[in-house]
């Protein structure tokens, strides 16, 4: 029998967040299906804030695992953070903070995934250039394809 979500929550369960600008329940549906899929005791929850360093704070001082970081935050939190990963150092844009017993780690993960698929799949010197100008990813793309020599 399943449970219902109110059920499931206890003392134990770990919060995880976002922040953005216009929060959407997509993200926030996801990461709590695949949680409860994977029997993970976690809570997924999306927010906004007015004041960044405040909300921030908090992920330390409440002990949440982690946050995923949208626009207008990804470069404003950088200041806000313990320890920059290189995936975030590269092209000055934090996607993912974790919260390691209170010492916050900030990543980009899409840094890291185009790694991932530059290396995986060969990509020659002159990689195929993103356009998507509303997207995020182009920054992570081209930093990373200077990185390893896969640009121009």
């Amino acid at each position: 029998m399943s449970r219902t979500i109110r059920e499931a929550l206890n003392k134990d369960t770990r919060l995880c967040m976002s922040l953005a600008a216009r929060p959407s329940n997509i993200g926030t549906r996801f990461h709590n299906y695949l949680y409860e899929e994977l029997g993970l005791d976690f809570v997924y929850k999306a927010f906004t804030t007015t004041d960044l360093p405040a909300a921030i704070a908090g992920i330390r001082a409440l002990g949440i695992r982690g946050c995923g970081v949208s626009m207008p935050y990804k470069e404003a939190c950088i200041e806000h953070v313990d320890v920059m990963h290189d995936s975030a150092a590269a092209i000055a844009s934090v996607n993912t903070i974790v919260n390691e017993d209170g010492v916050l780690h900030a990543y980009n993960t899409d840094y890291e995934a185009v790694a991932t698929l530059l290396a995986e799949h060969r990509v020659p010197r002159r990689c195929p250039r993103p356009s998507l100008a509303a997207a995020g990813w182009p920054r992570p793309w081209w930093r990373r394809c200077a990185t390893t020599g896969s640009a121009r």
